[in-house]
């Protein structure tokens, strides 16, 4: 989805859901932009998910925050809503999170006429771009040759055309170029530095006489702090990189030396975990009661802000406790939470019932939603239960899924957060498919725990108790079930420094039928 440039932006700034007052005024705001529509519908990446004319969809206040859910006969959407990111001509951008997610998406609700842009105009538009930047360029560099420049799209050899791309020499000496036109789609930012070293290598593999010495990127402004952030953590032994900020019809060099040092917040983890255990105890007995048999496949899961637990069933939630002036329960898989109360204790038992039936290892329908729903979260619930699979060396008894790390206005999860024997902290990412951006996503938590644990911030807020941490770098695990990483992984690996030490996990070959067949690895006894 394209982004709206800062000065085409109009009204307030970007709206962040932070309180229940600024939640309120958040809800307030999507209902009635949408209720001003003719025909309103969602669009994620220029693709229409769904018409909301027959008016069955809703944005309300839960427990996990203001959540929009929408639905017709053949299918729903359950999204959480973060901040309005622009209004624009009749459009109104969100940030949003699907549930069990960690990555933010950008969602547009617009009227279903609204005009988009053809993949003509498009090419059209990146041509004109290829145009100017390399007339930019060469104006920068006088004298410097430039070839091979190029936005065209080769899946083979994952060059994307989001970007321009090419090779500039200066005598026998080249650097790779990536740039970056600010009316891309923001995930084009988030992945340049992965798509600017891909490049970079498969120069390398073709002129290894003429040496190309490095990259340079030419980026916008709303694309440089998470790609500067990473690109001081590269090897400089490896390849020179130098980032420089493309505005209109100029270039300005950024100093990289400003940047990898992630400010970061933690939640207080003691008084938390110490609160939600006391709810879990307090509500065994009744769940028990309640569940019957069906209770010895639930797992009480405490929320990190210790106002409440989450009961899941190997990772999907299939309900969750809110500790209020009286608790309550809210249960329903994803788009359907609704409120426990005597009426309807019989249809929370049936859902139990049912999700342990087919969520597990060795299903009768593999094809069930609830087989599929929040595959990451069932991974995360394996690798929790046993970390020591992972890793021997990883301590088992200080393990702490889903910590929040706040970075300036962003909000971001970590997977899982474990420490070595010795005291290293591990930062473990979890994913079940191949993803280019992999690796710079799980260098970006990867930061931002270095810079807690180089400020000490780990023991003062209740995380590792007891445990001596080191003070070296943290190991970062990327963790995909059968070395399902994709093919540039590897490349892009041999460009880190040093000080990042990445340990790729597949948890077992020959892995086919993705989240199965591992399970059956995993849970020895069927699930």
């Amino acid at each position: 989805m394209r982004e709206i440039p800062k000065s085409r932006r109009f009204g307030r700034g970007p709206t962040s859901a932070t309180g229940a007052e600024s939640l309120g005024q958040l809800q307030k705001e999507i209902e009635t932009f949408l209720n001003s529509l003719c025909r309103p519908v969602l669009v994620e990446d220029e693709l229409k998910l769904l018409d909301l004319t027959p008016g069955q969809w809703s944005v309300t206040l839960e427990p996990r925050g203001l959540v929009l859910q929408a639905w017709n006969t053949g299918r729903s959407i359950l999204r959480r809503i973060e901040q309005i990111t622009y209004r624009y001509r009749g459009r109104l951008g969100v940030i949003v999170r699907k549930p069990g997610g960690r990555e933010p998406a950008t969602l547009e609700f617009r009227e279903f006429n609204a005009p988009t842009e053809p993949s003509a105009e498009r090419a059209v538009r990146r041509a004109h771009f290829r145009r100017q930047s390399l007339a930019i360029l060469q104006d920068r560099f006088k004298g410097w040759r430039f070839e091979r420049v190029s936005n065209r799209s080769d899946r083979e050899h994952s060059f994307s055309a989001w970007y321009t791309r090419g090779l500039m020499r200066q005598g026998r000496n080249g650097w790779a170029f990536l740039a970056l036109n600010e009316a891309e789609a923001p995930a084009a930012g988030d992945s340049a530095l992965a798509y600017g070293l891909i490049w970079l290598d498969w120069l390398r593999g073709r002129f290894e006489r003429d040496p190309v010495v490095g990259l340079k990127l030419f980026l916008p402004e709303l694309a440089l702090p998470l790609t500067c952030h990473r690109a001081a953590y590269l090897n400089r032994r490896a390849a020179q990189i130098e980032v420089w900020r493309l505005n209109q019809a100029s270039l300005t060099a950024v100093d990289l030396s400003d940047f990898g040092n992630v400010e970061t917040r933690l939640a207080r983890r003691p008084a938390a975990d110490e609160a939600a255990r006391r709810l879990g105890q307090q509500h065994e007995s009744w769940l028990r009661k309640l569940l019957a048999e069906a209770f010895n496949h639930v797992q009480l899961v405490p929320e990190p802000a210790g106002n409440g637990f989450s009961i899941r069933m190997n990772g999907l939630e299939v309900a969750r406790v809110e500790e209020q002036l009286a608790p309550r329960v809210y249960f329903g898989t994803e788009g359907r939470c609704r409120l426990l109360d005597d009426s309807n204790q019989d249809e929370f038992r049936q859902l139990v019932t049912s999700v342990a039936a087919v969520r597990q290892a060795r299903t009768s329908d593999p094809s069930h939603e609830f087989y599929h729903l929040q595959s990451e979260r069932w991974l995360e619930s394996l690798v929790v239960r046993d970390v020591t699979r992972i890793d021997p060396s990883l301590s088992p008894d200080h393990i702490y899924p889903q910590v929040p790390a706040f970075a300036a206005a962003d909000r971001g999860v970590i997977d899982i957060l474990g420490v070595t024997r010795g005291g290293c902290l591990a930062v473990i990412e979890l994913k079940l498919q191949e993803e280019i951006n992999l690796l710079m996503q799980g260098l970006d938590y990867w930061l931002r725990v270095k810079w807690l644990n180089d400020h000490r911030q780990f023991g003062e807020f209740g995380y590792f108790p007891g445990v001596d941490i080191a003070e070296s770098p943290p190991l970062l695990y990327i963790v995909c079930p059968a070395f399902r990483f994709h093919s540039t992984f590897g490349a892009m690996v041999r460009y880190l420094h040093p000080c990042v030490k990445v340990v790729q996990v597949g948890l077992n070959d020959g892995w086919r039928e993705a989240v199965r067949v591992l399970f059956r690895r995993w849970l020895n006894d069927g699930g």
